[in-house]
Protein backbone atom coordinates (compact mmCIF):
# COMPACT_ATOMS: atom_id res chain seq x y z
CA UNK A 1 0.00 0.00 0.00
CA UNK A 2 2.75 2.39 1.00
CA UNK A 3 4.76 1.51 -2.08
CA UNK A 4 1.81 2.34 -4.33
CA UNK A 5 1.35 5.64 -2.56
CA UNK A 6 5.02 6.40 -2.91
CA UNK A 7 4.80 5.66 -6.62
CA UNK A 8 1.90 8.09 -6.87
CA UNK A 9 3.96 10.68 -5.02
CA UNK A 10 6.86 10.19 -7.45
CA UNK A 11 4.59 10.47 -10.49
CA UNK A 12 3.33 13.85 -9.28
CA UNK A 13 6.88 15.07 -8.78
CA UNK A 14 7.68 13.98 -12.33
CA UNK A 15 4.62 15.87 -13.57
CA UNK A 16 6.01 19.00 -11.98
CA UNK A 17 9.29 18.43 -13.76
CA UNK A 18 7.50 17.87 -17.04
CA UNK A 19 6.02 21.37 -17.04
CA UNK A 20 7.35 23.39 -19.95
CA UNK A 21 10.54 25.23 -19.11
CA UNK A 22 9.34 28.18 -21.13
CA UNK A 23 6.04 28.38 -19.25
CA UNK A 24 7.79 28.09 -15.92
CA UNK A 25 10.14 30.92 -16.87
CA UNK A 26 7.30 33.20 -18.01
CA UNK A 27 5.51 32.57 -14.72
CA UNK A 28 8.68 33.55 -12.83
CA UNK A 29 8.97 36.76 -14.85
CA UNK A 30 5.57 37.93 -13.57
CA UNK A 31 6.48 36.93 -10.03
CA UNK A 32 9.66 39.05 -10.21
CA UNK A 33 8.01 41.86 -12.21
CA UNK A 34 8.95 45.15 -10.49
CA UNK A 35 5.57 46.78 -11.15
CA UNK A 36 2.20 45.91 -9.62
CA UNK A 37 0.07 43.38 -11.51
CA UNK A 38 -3.45 42.26 -10.63
CA UNK A 39 -5.64 39.88 -12.65
CA UNK A 40 -9.44 39.87 -12.50
CA UNK A 41 -12.18 37.44 -13.44
CA UNK A 42 -14.78 38.75 -15.97
CA UNK A 43 -16.98 39.95 -13.08
CA UNK A 44 -14.12 42.12 -11.69
CA UNK A 45 -13.09 39.81 -8.83
CA UNK A 46 -9.33 39.63 -8.16
CA UNK A 47 -7.92 36.16 -8.94
CA UNK A 48 -4.16 36.80 -8.92
CA UNK A 49 -1.66 39.37 -7.67
CA UNK A 50 2.12 39.45 -7.99
CA UNK A 51 4.70 39.93 -5.25
CA UNK A 52 5.27 43.60 -6.12
CA UNK A 53 1.62 44.37 -5.29
CA UNK A 54 1.82 42.52 -1.98
CA UNK A 55 5.00 44.43 -1.09
CA UNK A 56 3.55 47.79 -2.10
CA UNK A 57 0.51 47.37 0.14
CA UNK A 58 2.40 45.57 2.95
CA UNK A 59 0.26 42.44 2.64
CA UNK A 60 1.44 39.15 4.12
CA UNK A 61 -0.14 37.08 1.35
CA UNK A 62 -2.52 37.13 -1.63
CA UNK A 63 -5.41 35.84 0.49
CA UNK A 64 -6.02 39.41 1.67
CA UNK A 65 -7.04 40.45 -1.88
CA UNK A 66 -7.67 37.41 -4.06
CA UNK A 67 -11.38 36.50 -4.21
CA UNK A 68 -12.16 39.36 -1.82
CA UNK A 69 -11.56 42.53 -3.81
CA UNK A 70 -13.71 43.52 -6.83
CA UNK A 71 -12.43 46.39 -8.98
CA UNK A 72 -15.88 47.03 -10.50
CA UNK A 73 -17.42 47.48 -7.05
CA UNK A 74 -14.66 49.63 -5.57
CA UNK A 75 -16.16 53.06 -4.62
CA UNK A 76 -12.76 54.75 -5.06
CA UNK A 77 -12.62 53.46 -8.67
CA UNK A 78 -16.13 54.73 -9.34
CA UNK A 79 -15.23 58.10 -7.78
CA UNK A 80 -12.40 58.62 -10.31
CA UNK A 81 -14.98 58.97 -13.06
CA UNK A 82 -13.12 56.30 -15.06
CA UNK A 83 -15.52 53.45 -14.37
CA UNK A 84 -16.91 53.29 -17.92
CA UNK A 85 -13.40 53.48 -19.34
CA UNK A 86 -12.22 50.59 -17.12
CA UNK A 87 -15.34 48.61 -18.01
CA UNK A 88 -14.26 48.73 -21.67
CA UNK A 89 -11.31 46.48 -20.82
CA UNK A 90 -13.79 43.83 -19.70
CA UNK A 91 -15.37 44.14 -23.16
CA UNK A 92 -12.06 43.44 -24.92
CA UNK A 93 -10.21 46.79 -25.22
CA UNK A 94 -6.84 47.80 -23.85
CA UNK A 95 -7.35 50.88 -21.69
CA UNK A 96 -4.80 53.45 -20.47
CA UNK A 97 -5.58 55.56 -17.40
CA UNK A 98 -2.99 58.16 -16.39
CA UNK A 99 -2.33 60.24 -13.29
CA UNK A 100 -5.05 58.74 -11.11
CA UNK A 101 -4.71 60.12 -7.61
CA UNK A 102 -4.78 57.20 -5.18
CA UNK A 103 -7.08 57.69 -2.18
CA UNK A 104 -4.53 56.97 0.56
CA UNK A 105 -7.19 56.96 3.29
CA UNK A 106 -9.25 54.28 1.52
CA UNK A 107 -6.23 52.06 0.93
CA UNK A 108 -5.07 52.47 4.54
CA UNK A 109 -8.50 51.44 5.81
CA UNK A 110 -8.88 48.54 3.36
CA UNK A 111 -5.46 46.92 3.75
CA UNK A 112 -4.34 48.19 7.13
CA UNK A 113 -1.23 49.83 5.70
CA UNK A 114 0.85 51.61 8.32
CA UNK A 115 3.24 53.45 6.01
CA UNK A 116 1.31 56.65 6.52
CA UNK A 117 3.83 59.37 5.87
CA UNK A 118 2.71 59.74 2.26
CA UNK A 119 1.97 63.18 0.89
CA UNK A 120 0.28 61.83 -2.23
CA UNK A 121 0.26 58.82 -4.52
CA UNK A 122 -0.54 58.60 -8.22
CA UNK A 123 -0.98 55.68 -10.60
CA UNK A 124 -0.62 55.14 -14.31
CA UNK A 125 -2.78 52.10 -15.06
CA UNK A 126 -2.88 49.89 -18.14
CA UNK A 127 -5.78 47.44 -18.20
CA UNK A 128 -5.83 44.77 -20.87
CA UNK A 129 -7.97 41.73 -21.69
CA UNK A 130 -6.83 38.11 -21.91
CA UNK A 131 -8.69 36.04 -24.51
CA UNK A 132 -9.39 32.35 -25.03
CA UNK A 133 -9.17 30.62 -28.41
CA UNK A 134 -12.73 31.79 -29.23
CA UNK A 135 -11.70 35.45 -28.65
CA UNK A 136 -13.79 35.62 -25.49
CA UNK A 137 -12.48 37.66 -22.54
CA UNK A 138 -11.55 35.17 -19.80
CA UNK A 139 -9.49 37.51 -17.60
CA UNK A 140 -8.56 41.16 -17.38
CA UNK A 141 -5.12 42.21 -16.15
CA UNK A 142 -4.01 45.55 -14.75
CA UNK A 143 -0.48 46.94 -14.71
CA UNK A 144 -0.20 49.65 -12.05
CA UNK A 145 2.79 51.97 -11.93
CA UNK A 146 2.79 53.92 -8.68
CA UNK A 147 4.41 57.24 -8.00
CA UNK A 148 4.45 58.01 -4.28
CA UNK A 149 5.38 61.31 -2.70
CA UNK A 150 6.78 60.70 0.81
CA UNK A 151 8.06 62.59 3.78
CA UNK A 152 11.13 61.09 5.38
CA UNK A 153 11.13 57.74 3.57
CA UNK A 154 14.84 57.78 2.73
CA UNK A 155 15.75 58.43 6.36
CA UNK A 156 13.63 55.54 7.63
CA UNK A 157 15.07 53.18 4.98
CA UNK A 158 18.60 54.08 6.14
CA UNK A 159 17.59 53.23 9.70
CA UNK A 160 16.04 49.88 8.70
CA UNK A 161 19.22 49.03 6.81
CA UNK A 162 21.28 49.92 9.91
CA UNK A 163 19.13 47.67 12.12
CA UNK A 164 19.37 44.75 9.69
CA UNK A 165 23.17 45.12 9.48
CA UNK A 166 23.59 45.26 13.29
CA UNK A 167 20.93 42.82 14.49
CA UNK A 168 23.51 40.67 16.31
CA UNK A 169 24.48 43.64 18.50
CA UNK A 170 22.45 45.12 21.38
CA UNK A 171 19.94 47.66 20.09
CA UNK A 172 20.98 51.32 20.26
CA UNK A 173 18.35 53.96 19.51
CA UNK A 174 21.04 56.66 19.42
CA UNK A 175 23.11 54.88 16.78
CA UNK A 176 20.03 54.02 14.73
CA UNK A 177 18.78 57.64 14.80
CA UNK A 178 22.27 58.82 13.87
CA UNK A 179 22.23 56.49 10.83
CA UNK A 180 19.00 58.21 9.76
CA UNK A 181 20.54 61.67 10.39
CA UNK A 182 17.63 62.60 12.69
CA UNK A 183 17.11 63.40 16.35
CA UNK A 184 15.98 60.45 18.50
CA UNK A 185 12.51 61.86 19.16
CA UNK A 186 11.79 62.86 15.55
CA UNK A 187 13.24 59.63 14.21
CA UNK A 188 11.19 57.41 16.55
CA UNK A 189 7.98 59.23 15.62
CA UNK A 190 8.73 59.10 11.89
CA UNK A 191 9.79 55.43 11.98
CA UNK A 192 6.52 54.45 13.63
CA UNK A 193 4.54 56.41 11.02
CA UNK A 194 6.27 54.57 8.20
CA UNK A 195 6.31 51.06 9.65
CA UNK A 196 3.59 50.91 12.31
CA UNK A 197 6.09 49.96 15.02
CA UNK A 198 8.94 51.45 17.05
CA UNK A 199 12.58 50.99 15.96
CA UNK A 200 13.10 48.59 18.90
CA UNK A 201 10.09 46.47 17.87
CA UNK A 202 11.46 46.31 14.32
CA UNK A 203 14.83 45.18 15.73
CA UNK A 204 13.19 42.46 17.88
CA UNK A 205 11.04 41.20 14.97
CA UNK A 206 14.07 41.00 12.71
CA UNK A 207 16.04 39.13 15.39
CA UNK A 208 13.15 36.67 15.94
CA UNK A 209 13.05 35.93 12.19
CA UNK A 210 16.77 35.11 12.28
CA UNK A 211 16.24 32.93 15.36
CA UNK A 212 13.45 31.00 13.60
CA UNK A 213 15.91 30.21 10.79
CA UNK A 214 18.46 28.89 13.31
CA UNK A 215 15.86 26.76 15.11
CA UNK A 216 15.31 24.83 11.87
CA UNK A 217 18.97 23.73 11.93
CA UNK A 218 18.90 20.29 13.57
CA UNK A 219 22.65 20.44 14.17
CA UNK A 220 22.03 23.09 16.82
CA UNK A 221 20.32 22.68 20.17
CA UNK A 222 17.69 25.29 21.08
CA UNK A 223 20.21 26.97 23.40
CA UNK A 224 22.83 26.99 20.62
CA UNK A 225 20.30 28.51 18.16
CA UNK A 226 19.71 31.33 20.67
CA UNK A 227 23.46 31.77 21.19
CA UNK A 228 23.97 32.04 17.39
CA UNK A 229 21.67 35.07 17.54
CA UNK A 230 23.51 36.55 20.53
CA UNK A 231 20.61 35.70 22.86
CA UNK A 232 20.61 33.90 26.20
CA UNK A 233 18.15 31.00 26.30
CA UNK A 234 16.16 31.74 29.46
CA UNK A 235 12.61 32.28 30.63
CA UNK A 236 12.48 35.88 29.42
CA UNK A 237 13.82 35.24 25.91
CA UNK A 238 11.61 32.14 25.50
CA UNK A 239 8.60 34.26 26.53
CA UNK A 240 9.49 36.98 23.96
CA UNK A 241 9.71 34.27 21.28
CA UNK A 242 6.34 32.83 22.31
CA UNK A 243 4.70 36.28 22.35
CA UNK A 244 5.91 36.90 18.80
CA UNK A 245 5.23 33.48 17.25
CA UNK A 246 2.49 31.97 19.38
CA UNK A 247 4.55 28.88 20.31
CA UNK A 248 7.59 28.09 22.43
CA UNK A 249 11.03 27.68 20.72
CA UNK A 250 11.01 23.89 21.15
CA UNK A 251 7.38 23.63 19.96
CA UNK A 252 8.25 25.76 16.90
CA UNK A 253 11.10 23.38 16.06
CA UNK A 254 8.92 20.29 16.47
CA UNK A 255 6.06 21.80 14.51
CA UNK A 256 8.33 22.71 11.61
CA UNK A 257 10.14 19.37 11.59
CA UNK A 258 7.15 17.09 12.09
CA UNK A 259 4.02 18.55 10.71
CA UNK A 260 2.37 15.11 10.47
CA UNK A 261 3.83 13.53 13.61
CA UNK A 262 0.44 12.03 14.70
CA UNK A 263 -0.12 10.06 11.47
CA UNK A 264 1.08 6.63 10.46
CA UNK A 265 3.58 6.37 7.61
CA UNK A 266 0.83 5.17 5.28
CA UNK A 267 -1.44 8.04 6.31
CA UNK A 268 1.39 10.53 5.92
CA UNK A 269 2.11 9.36 2.35
CA UNK A 270 -1.59 9.42 1.49
CA UNK A 271 -2.00 12.95 2.87
CA UNK A 272 1.14 14.09 1.08
CA UNK A 273 -0.16 12.72 -2.20
CA UNK A 274 -3.53 14.46 -1.75
CA UNK A 275 -1.80 17.73 -0.93
CA UNK A 276 0.52 17.40 -3.90
CA UNK A 277 -2.37 16.65 -6.24
CA UNK A 278 -4.09 19.87 -5.19
CA UNK A 279 -0.84 21.81 -5.20
CA UNK A 280 -0.07 20.57 -8.69
CA UNK A 281 -3.51 21.56 -10.00
CA UNK A 282 -3.27 25.04 -8.52
CA UNK A 283 0.31 25.47 -9.74
CA UNK A 284 -0.64 24.54 -13.29
CA UNK A 285 -3.65 26.87 -13.28
CA UNK A 286 -1.60 29.74 -11.90
CA UNK A 287 1.24 29.11 -14.32
CA UNK A 288 -1.10 29.03 -17.32
CA UNK A 289 -2.62 32.34 -16.24
CA UNK A 290 0.77 33.99 -15.74
CA UNK A 291 1.85 32.84 -19.21
CA UNK A 292 -1.29 34.41 -20.69
CA UNK A 293 -0.52 37.69 -18.92
CA UNK A 294 2.83 37.79 -20.74
CA UNK A 295 1.23 36.74 -24.02
CA UNK A 296 -1.34 39.54 -23.98
CA UNK A 297 0.85 42.13 -22.22
CA UNK A 298 0.46 45.39 -24.19
CA UNK A 299 4.08 46.49 -23.70
CA UNK A 300 7.12 44.78 -25.26
CA UNK A 301 8.83 42.22 -23.03
CA UNK A 302 12.09 40.48 -23.83
CA UNK A 303 13.71 37.77 -21.71
CA UNK A 304 17.47 37.23 -21.94
CA UNK A 305 19.92 34.55 -20.82
CA UNK A 306 22.74 35.58 -18.54
CA UNK A 307 25.02 36.15 -21.54
CA UNK A 308 22.51 38.64 -23.02
CA UNK A 309 21.02 36.36 -25.71
CA UNK A 310 17.29 36.77 -26.33
CA UNK A 311 15.31 33.71 -25.14
CA UNK A 312 11.69 34.83 -25.36
CA UNK A 313 9.85 37.85 -26.73
CA UNK A 314 6.13 38.57 -26.49
CA UNK A 315 3.83 39.61 -29.32
CA UNK A 316 3.98 43.29 -28.35
CA UNK A 317 7.76 43.21 -28.88
CA UNK A 318 7.22 42.02 -32.44
CA UNK A 319 4.46 44.55 -33.12
CA UNK A 320 5.78 47.66 -31.36
CA UNK A 321 9.59 47.43 -31.40
CA UNK A 322 9.44 46.06 -34.92
CA UNK A 323 11.36 42.81 -34.39
CA UNK A 324 11.18 41.24 -37.84
CA UNK A 325 10.36 37.72 -36.67
CA UNK A 326 10.70 35.41 -33.69
CA UNK A 327 13.16 33.25 -35.66
CA UNK A 328 15.41 36.17 -36.59
CA UNK A 329 15.63 37.37 -32.99
CA UNK A 330 15.43 34.57 -30.41
CA UNK A 331 18.83 32.90 -29.93
CA UNK A 332 20.50 35.39 -32.28
CA UNK A 333 20.05 38.89 -30.84
CA UNK A 334 22.34 39.78 -27.93
CA UNK A 335 21.68 42.94 -25.95
CA UNK A 336 25.33 43.21 -24.87
CA UNK A 337 26.42 43.23 -28.52
CA UNK A 338 23.69 45.61 -29.75
CA UNK A 339 25.44 48.60 -31.44
CA UNK A 340 22.53 50.92 -30.49
CA UNK A 341 22.82 49.99 -26.80
CA UNK A 342 26.60 50.39 -27.00
CA UNK A 343 26.44 53.72 -28.86
CA UNK A 344 24.10 55.12 -26.19
CA UNK A 345 26.53 54.04 -23.45
CA UNK A 346 24.03 51.71 -21.76
CA UNK A 347 25.78 48.33 -22.01
CA UNK A 348 27.48 48.42 -18.60
CA UNK A 349 24.34 49.82 -16.98
CA UNK A 350 22.31 46.86 -18.29
CA UNK A 351 24.99 44.45 -17.00
CA UNK A 352 24.17 45.56 -13.45
CA UNK A 353 21.04 43.40 -13.68
CA UNK A 354 23.32 40.32 -13.57
CA UNK A 355 24.26 41.36 -10.03
CA UNK A 356 20.63 41.16 -8.98
CA UNK A 357 19.76 44.85 -9.42
CA UNK A 358 16.70 46.27 -11.14
CA UNK A 359 17.93 48.75 -13.75
CA UNK A 360 15.94 51.74 -15.05
CA UNK A 361 16.87 53.35 -18.37
CA UNK A 362 14.86 56.52 -18.94
CA UNK A 363 14.53 58.35 -22.25
CA UNK A 364 16.54 55.74 -24.14
CA UNK A 365 16.53 57.41 -27.57
CA UNK A 366 17.22 55.27 -30.61
CA UNK A 367 17.56 57.27 -33.87
CA UNK A 368 15.10 56.21 -36.54
CA UNK A 369 17.84 55.39 -39.05
CA UNK A 370 19.41 52.89 -36.65
CA UNK A 371 16.03 51.28 -35.92
CA UNK A 372 15.39 50.86 -39.66
CA UNK A 373 18.75 49.16 -40.01
CA UNK A 374 18.12 46.56 -37.30
CA UNK A 375 14.36 46.30 -36.97
CA UNK A 376 11.25 46.25 -39.15
CA UNK A 377 10.27 49.90 -38.64
CA UNK A 378 8.31 51.41 -41.52
CA UNK A 379 6.76 54.60 -40.14
CA UNK A 380 8.54 57.38 -42.00
CA UNK A 381 7.04 60.08 -39.78
CA UNK A 382 9.18 58.90 -36.86
CA UNK A 383 12.11 61.10 -35.90
CA UNK A 384 13.26 59.14 -32.84
CA UNK A 385 12.06 56.11 -30.91
CA UNK A 386 12.37 56.81 -27.21
CA UNK A 387 11.74 54.29 -24.45
CA UNK A 388 11.74 53.96 -20.70
CA UNK A 389 13.20 50.49 -20.14
CA UNK A 390 13.11 48.51 -16.91
CA UNK A 391 15.46 45.51 -16.71
CA UNK A 392 14.98 43.16 -13.79
CA UNK A 393 16.51 39.84 -12.69
CA UNK A 394 14.73 36.50 -12.29
CA UNK A 395 16.27 34.94 -9.21
CA UNK A 396 16.92 31.21 -8.59
CA UNK A 397 16.27 29.52 -5.27
CA UNK A 398 20.00 29.82 -4.46
CA UNK A 399 19.69 33.64 -4.93
CA UNK A 400 21.67 33.60 -8.18
CA UNK A 401 20.39 35.31 -11.34
CA UNK A 402 18.72 32.75 -13.62
CA UNK A 403 18.05 35.24 -16.44
CA UNK A 404 16.74 38.77 -16.80
CA UNK A 405 13.80 40.48 -18.44
CA UNK A 406 13.23 43.90 -19.94
CA UNK A 407 9.92 45.72 -20.32
CA UNK A 408 9.77 48.64 -22.77
CA UNK A 409 7.50 51.67 -22.44
CA UNK A 410 7.82 53.05 -25.95
CA UNK A 411 7.46 56.73 -26.85
CA UNK A 412 7.67 57.51 -30.55
CA UNK A 413 8.81 61.04 -31.29
CA UNK A 414 7.40 62.15 -34.61
CA UNK A 415 8.42 64.82 -37.05
CA UNK A 416 6.36 68.00 -37.02
CA UNK A 417 6.21 68.46 -33.25
CA UNK A 418 6.33 72.24 -33.53
CA UNK A 419 3.56 72.28 -36.17
CA UNK A 420 1.33 70.07 -34.00
CA UNK A 421 1.94 72.47 -31.12
CA UNK A 422 0.61 75.30 -33.28
CA UNK A 423 -2.48 73.25 -34.10
CA UNK A 424 -3.14 72.52 -30.40
CA UNK A 425 -2.70 76.18 -29.51
CA UNK A 426 -5.26 77.11 -32.16
CA UNK A 427 -7.79 74.57 -30.81
CA UNK A 428 -7.33 75.75 -27.23
CA UNK A 429 -7.70 79.40 -28.26
CA UNK A 430 -10.90 78.73 -30.27
CA UNK A 431 -12.56 76.02 -28.15
CA UNK A 432 -15.79 78.03 -27.74
CA UNK A 433 -16.23 78.20 -31.50
CA UNK A 434 -17.45 75.34 -33.74
CA UNK A 435 -14.55 73.11 -34.77
CA UNK A 436 -12.94 74.08 -38.10
CA UNK A 437 -10.55 71.42 -39.48
CA UNK A 438 -9.31 73.64 -42.33
CA UNK A 439 -8.50 76.60 -40.09
CA UNK A 440 -6.71 74.32 -37.57
CA UNK A 441 -4.55 72.77 -40.32
CA UNK A 442 -3.72 76.25 -41.68
CA UNK A 443 -2.59 77.30 -38.21
CA UNK A 444 -0.15 74.37 -38.33
CA UNK A 445 1.00 75.32 -41.86
CA UNK A 446 0.14 71.83 -43.13
CA UNK A 447 -2.39 70.29 -45.47
CA UNK A 448 -5.53 69.02 -43.75
CA UNK A 449 -4.79 65.34 -44.55
CA UNK A 450 -1.14 65.45 -43.46
CA UNK A 451 -1.99 67.48 -40.35
CA UNK A 452 -4.73 65.04 -39.26
CA UNK A 453 -2.44 62.03 -39.71
CA UNK A 454 0.47 63.67 -37.90
CA UNK A 455 -1.73 65.04 -35.09
CA UNK A 456 -3.06 61.57 -34.27
CA UNK A 457 0.46 60.13 -34.21
CA UNK A 458 1.62 62.82 -31.78
CA UNK A 459 -1.42 62.89 -29.49
CA UNK A 460 -3.22 59.57 -29.98
CA UNK A 461 -6.45 61.36 -30.93
CA UNK A 462 -7.78 63.21 -33.97
CA UNK A 463 -7.87 67.04 -33.95
CA UNK A 464 -11.66 66.88 -33.49
CA UNK A 465 -11.36 64.48 -30.52
CA UNK A 466 -8.78 66.79 -28.98
CA UNK A 467 -11.20 69.71 -29.43
CA UNK A 468 -14.06 67.78 -27.76
CA UNK A 469 -11.85 66.62 -24.87
CA UNK A 470 -10.63 70.18 -24.27
CA UNK A 471 -14.21 71.45 -24.37
CA UNK A 472 -15.26 68.82 -21.80
CA UNK A 473 -12.43 69.93 -19.48
CA UNK A 474 -13.71 73.50 -19.65
CA UNK A 475 -17.28 72.30 -19.07
CA UNK A 476 -16.20 70.36 -15.96
CA UNK A 477 -14.68 73.58 -14.59
CA UNK A 478 -17.93 75.45 -15.17
CA UNK A 479 -20.03 72.71 -13.56
CA UNK A 480 -18.13 73.38 -10.32
CA UNK A 481 -19.36 76.99 -10.31
CA UNK A 482 -22.37 76.98 -7.92
CA UNK A 483 -23.55 80.30 -9.35
CA UNK A 484 -24.41 78.54 -12.63
CA UNK A 485 -27.10 75.94 -13.34
CA UNK A 486 -26.06 72.90 -15.36
CA UNK A 487 -27.76 74.43 -18.40
CA UNK A 488 -25.89 77.73 -17.92
CA UNK A 489 -22.58 75.87 -17.60
CA UNK A 490 -23.26 74.21 -20.97
CA UNK A 491 -24.29 77.54 -22.50
CA UNK A 492 -21.04 79.18 -21.36
CA UNK A 493 -19.19 76.50 -23.33
CA UNK A 494 -21.37 77.22 -26.38
CA UNK A 495 -23.18 73.89 -26.01
CA UNK A 496 -26.88 73.11 -25.84
CA UNK A 497 -27.86 71.11 -22.75
CA UNK A 498 -29.78 68.22 -24.27
CA UNK A 499 -29.79 64.44 -24.41
CA UNK A 500 -26.98 64.28 -26.97
CA UNK A 501 -24.59 66.62 -25.13
CA UNK A 502 -25.35 65.02 -21.74
CA UNK A 503 -24.70 61.56 -23.22
CA UNK A 504 -21.37 62.73 -24.70
CA UNK A 505 -20.34 64.13 -21.31
CA UNK A 506 -21.14 60.83 -19.59
CA UNK A 507 -19.16 58.86 -22.21
CA UNK A 508 -16.10 61.03 -21.60
CA UNK A 509 -16.33 61.42 -17.81
CA UNK A 510 -18.19 58.31 -16.63
CA UNK A 511 -20.89 60.38 -14.88
CA UNK A 512 -23.82 62.54 -15.93
CA UNK A 513 -23.29 66.34 -15.63
CA UNK A 514 -25.49 66.55 -12.52
CA UNK A 515 -23.84 63.50 -10.91
CA UNK A 516 -20.41 65.00 -11.60
CA UNK A 517 -21.47 68.23 -9.90
CA UNK A 518 -22.82 66.37 -6.85
CA UNK A 519 -19.74 64.15 -6.57
CA UNK A 520 -17.53 67.23 -6.63
CA UNK A 521 -19.43 68.73 -3.70
CA UNK A 522 -21.58 71.33 -5.47
CA UNK A 523 -25.37 71.52 -5.55
CA UNK A 524 -27.74 72.21 -8.39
Amino acid sequence: MVNNAEQGHNSIIESFRALSGKEELLAKVIDFFPYLIQVYAPDGTSVLVNKALLDEYHLAGPEFIVWKYNVLKDPSVIATGKYDLIKRAFRGETVFVQDIRVPIEDITERYGIHDLDILAAYQDITIFPIFDDQKQVIYVAALLINRRVYRGKDEVEKAKEHIENHWMEPFSISETAKAACLSKAHFTRLFRKHTGMTPHEYYINYKINKLKEKLLDNNLSVAQAFAACNLDYNGHSAKVFRDKTGVSPSAYRKMSAKKNWGLSMEEQVKETRTNLDELFRLAVERQELLVKVIEFFPYPIQIFSGDGTARIVNKAALDIIGIKSMESHVGKYNVFRDPIVSALGATEKVREVLRGKTVYLTDFNAPYQDMVRYFDVKDRDIQTISADITCFPVIRSDKGVECFAAVFFIKKIYKGKEEIGWGRQYIEAHWQEPFDADATARAACLSKAHFTKLFKKHTGVTPYEYYINYKIIKLKEKLLDVNLTVKQAFAYCNMDYNGHSARMFKQKVGLSPSAYRKMSGSSE
